[in-house]
Parts: structure tokens; sequence; C-alpha cells
């Protein structure tokens, strides 16, 4: 599946030139290029360079990426790929109406990567309509590209383009293994959501939804919230989404919006049941070693083999939570997988993840770890 991973730190335009053609040298089938956001990045002038490779390329942009044991506020992460793939771009989120080729997704599609820009607001037709297409042995993982500096900064390229407000679907005839896990602990809930719209959460219970939020996080916390320092307190508080069987969806809460909302990291249905959670460092980091054990142990009794390569999507909510503590988080992945395999991924806008006959959910504060060859 994953033929080559390697990391570039970007800063010049020769040293794109060997990175690629390196990942490029063996004839993938495709490449896959995780850029970090404060990298010095300028489409246009790396375009010529991935139209001469004549492969399919699918680039994103995010908050930090993952290589082995540190995440990087600037570099490149490349992944080339050898297993049969199908790929399908969607300019416009705020447009797309369900309609995604046929084809995309044949009976021997066995994992499906989506990258889509984080700060849109139509992923969830998206997701409902990939899990419509699946079959129940489908693997779905991805995440929310973009920045968090310049929310309208496009944030998704191929060879032909670069675009905001899309997202990128990569089908791949090969089989990854997935675990999913967060470790907050629910501390308030459930209540309902009782007005919203798209991620403005405006009232729960009825009441306005700051006020609701504040009355537990401020009596737990012992600090007063203010607009200025809302998310310096609420990112020990994400809320949650009860679902129908007791498992819960976290969302980010990033800011008061118009003095009595809340501007969350992704949508929640009206009528929901919320929950508060809040952080505990060695719970959250336990969360990581224990999601790279359930997925290498999956691909194991699955292709009775070891895995070799781990792919992570985390939400950068977590790495902003735990500080310098986020080491210890992939320093536990790396405990778990072989001394040979590699570690790559991103820090995500929003964490979508699925396996088996689950419904694919759209997360915030949760670590997705996918295993594969």
């Amino acid at each position: 599946m994953f033929q080559k991973i390697l990391f570039y730190d970007g800063k010049d335009l020769k040293g794109w030139k060997s990175f690629l053609n390196e990942l490029s040298k063996d004839e993938p089938t495709g490449i896959l290029l995780f850029v970090a956001d404060d990298t010095d990045f300028e489409y246009n002038k790396i375009q010529p360079l991935l139209k001469k490779l004549k492969v399919d390329v699918v680039g994103c942009i995010f908050p930090e990426v993952i290589y082995n044991g540190n995440s990087y506020k600037k570099g490149v992460v490349g992944c080339s790929i050898d297993a049969s793939i199908s790929i399908e771009k969607i300019n416009d989120l705020n447009e797309f109406e369900g309609n995604i080729s046929q084809s995309l997704i044949s009976s021997k599609t066995e994992t499906v990567m989506i990258f889509f820009d984080g700060w849109s607001d139509n992923t969830s037709l998206l997701i409902e309509t990939l899990y419509e297409m699946s079959g129940r042995e489908m693997t779905f993982i991805g995440g929310g590209a973009g920045s968090m500096k310049d929310i309208k900064r496009a944030s998704l390229f191929t060879s032909e383009e670069y675009f905001a407000g899309g997202a990128i679907i990569v089908t791949m005839k090969e089989y990854m293994s997935l675990s999913i896990k967060h470790g907050w602990q629910t501390i308030h809930g459930p209540s309902i959501v009782t007005d919203i719209d798209k991620r403005i959460m405006k009232s729960v219970n009825w009441n306005s939804a700051l006020e609701y939020y504040k009355d537990v996080v401020e009596k737990d916390s012992g600090k007063k919230i203010t607009e200025e320092n809302f998310f310096s307190i609420a990112k020990t508080y994400p809320l949650g989404m009860l679902k129908y069987d007791n498992e819960i969806i976290p969302r980010c809460s990033l800011a008061i919006h118009d003095g009595n909302s809340i501007f969350l990291g992704a949508n929640i249905p009206k009528n929901s049941m919320l929950m508060i959670m809040k952080g505990y460092p060695d719970k959250i980091i336990s969360a990581y070693g224990n999601a790279a054990k359930e997925a290498k142990n999956s691909f194991k009794n699955k292709k009775k083999k070891t895995p070799s390569k781990a792919f992570i999507v985390d939400c950068v909510s977590n790495a902003i939570f735990l500080e310098y503590q986020y080491k210890e988080a992939l320093t536990l992945i790396l405990n778990e997988i072989d001394d040979k395999s590699t570690l790559f991924g991103f820090l995500s806008l929003g964490e979508v993840a699925s396996t088996g006959d689950k419904f694919i959910e759209l997360y915030n504060n949760t670590v997705v770890i996918g295993m594969g060859e």
C-alpha cells in the first residue's frame, strides 16, 4: 500500500525537486503530500515539478505534520502508493449535492481516504454519500485540511490546481486496520442542543449555549470565561455528542460567537444529546497507546503479519492541550509498532473515520490510527 514515506523540510525549490523525484522513482500509482502550515509553500513554483511526475498527486495543507516521533510546524511528509487507486476531486463542498462517480468505489475497494477543507460546512453530506456507496468491510480514514491562522487559505491541491472549500477522495484496493480513541472524560450531561446553525451552537436546554457552558466549566475550572480567554480554557473542556450506542463524538469549542453562542469545530445536529467533557493529560496520552495497539492487533489478526506503516490523523486541539507532553503520546505509538515501521500523518481540523459496517463519523479531539503495509 505505502511504498515509501519521506520527510522534507520544504526550504527550497531544489530540495523539493529531489524530494519529489525520490518519491516517484519507483513508479508509484500515486503520491500523497502533507504540508505543514508554516512551510514556505508556493504552489505556483511547485506545480511544474508536480506535472513532471506523470503520476496522480494529492496534496493538503495541515496545521502540523507528523513523521515518526515528532510533529512539525514546517515541513512536508510525502508518501508514495503502490496499491491500485482511484481519485475523485470535489471543488466546492458547499455546492456538493451527493454526486460521486459510481466507479470510485468498487467491490474490491478496501480503504477510502478522505481529505477535505476543515473550515467547510458540508462535510456531513460527503461522508453520508460515501457511506451509502460503501461495502461492509471498508475502512474510512481522513482529516480536515486548513490553516489555524487563515481560515480562507487554500488547503488542497493536485498537479492541476490549488483550491479551497473542497475535498479529495482516494480509494485503494488494499486493507488498512483502524482504531479510534479520544480519552476525554465526561463531567456533565446529557443536555439537548435546542438551537444550532451549522457550527454555531445557540442554545442548550432552551437557554443560551454560552451560559450553559459557562455554568459548568467556570465552576469546575475556577476561572471566569471571557471572549479573550475562551479557547485557553475551552481546550480542556470539549463538548461531546452522545450517540445511541453510548459512544461519545467529541466537538471542539473554539470561540464565543455573537456574545451568547459557541463556534464549534464541526457541525452538531439539532436535538443532539450533549455532554461536557474534560481532559486529563494521562488519560489522553494513554489513548494513543491503546489506539496503536488495537490497530496493530487488528491488522495482524486479518493479515497474519505485522504492519510496517502507521498512519495517524490527530486533532490539532489534542496537541494544543497536551503541549510539551504531546511527544509522549507519539512515543507510545512508536513503542507499539515494529522498530522498522514508520509513523506518519498530520494534525487535522476534524477527523473522519469508520471501520467495518459502522457509520462514518466526523470527530474532533480524537486520534485515528490506521496500519498497513
